[in-house]
């Protein structure tokens, strides 16, 4: 089952065109790394290991300020999760992902991206209150860069303005998604280090010392997966805004019924 198929099997109750709570999005985010668990997770990780590799050198070096690795967190994750977005665009619609239409797109997008997620995300965060409007205003900056491929100015108009009016529901989601990425994170790393134990010969314990260590590798895989995973659920607000703004439920299903017409035979 391709992903448009299964997001319109999903859909297939919801006729009128709403927007979905929080947790239908994590649910059909879950759904859908079932349904292509390759694509994405080979997608995501070569997205992420350039990062993740400088992040546990720099978090290595005990003088270097943890501080400064949530503040890299927030400029890598858009460029970490860029190319997971454009194979999510293309399994929408049934395009078998390839590596050079990937890089193409990619490297299309790159000013827009440079000017967007590095000038434009790094100045706002310079002034840290200002990043706030980030999360509130162009939550979808990314899926507009790339899948709509419009320039750097009117990237952040259109990211705007799916946002609009739903500000202050995306800042909470944003909120939600670190809570819930941390607690992922923490489990996952002491899940591992009990199975590890065990499989050792150890005894299990509730003793964890050094909890609060955000440089090892297991804390760490823990973090990109979490972002990985809310990379997908990003991706489906999108549609989801879009649905709910502009009706492209319908304007899918009445291209789907007209391409049946024409391939019917007379």
């Amino acid at each position: 089952m391709t992903y448009s198929s299964l997001l319109m099997t999903y859909d297939r109750t919801l006729i009128v065109i709403r927007e979905r709570s929080f947790l239908e999005l994590l649910d059909l985010a879950l759904l859908v790394v079932r349904d292509q668990p390759v694509a994405l997770g080979l997608t995501a990780t070569a997205g992420i290991a350039p990062f993740a590799a400088l992040n546990i050198r720099l978090l290595s070096d005990p003088d270097f300020p943890r501080a400064l690795w949530i503040v890299l967190l927030l400029l890598e994750t858009p460029w970490a999760t860029a190319p997971l977005t454009v194979v999510l665009g293309d399994l929408m619609f049934g395009v078998r992902p390839r590596i050079g239409g990937l890089l193409r797109r990619l490297a299309l997008s790159l000013p827009s991206l440079v000017i967007t997620q590095i000038v434009f995300r790094g100045i706002l965060l310079l002034s840290v209150i200002g990043y706030l409007l980030v999360p509130a205003h162009y939550f979808f900056l990314n899926e507009v860069v790339l899948l709509e491929r419009l320039g750097p100015i009117r990237a952040m108009m259109r990211a705007r303005s799916i946002s609009r009016d739903f500000g202050g529901e995306l800042f909470l989601r944003w909120m939600g998604q670190i809570a819930l990425g941390l607690t992922f994170a923490l489990c996952f790393r002491m899940g591992a280090e009990t199975v590890g134990s065990v499989l050792a010969g150890g005894e299990l314990t509730w003793d964890r010392p050094g909890l609060t260590d955000t440089s090892g590798l297991l804390f760490q895989t823990g973090v990109w997966i979490a972002i990985a995973f809310f990379g997908v659920v990003r991706f489906l607000a999108y549609i989801d805004r879009r649905i709910r703004l502009e009706g492209w439920e319908i304007e899918l299903r009445l291209k789907m019924v007209g391409r049946a017409l024409e391939e019917r035979p007379l």
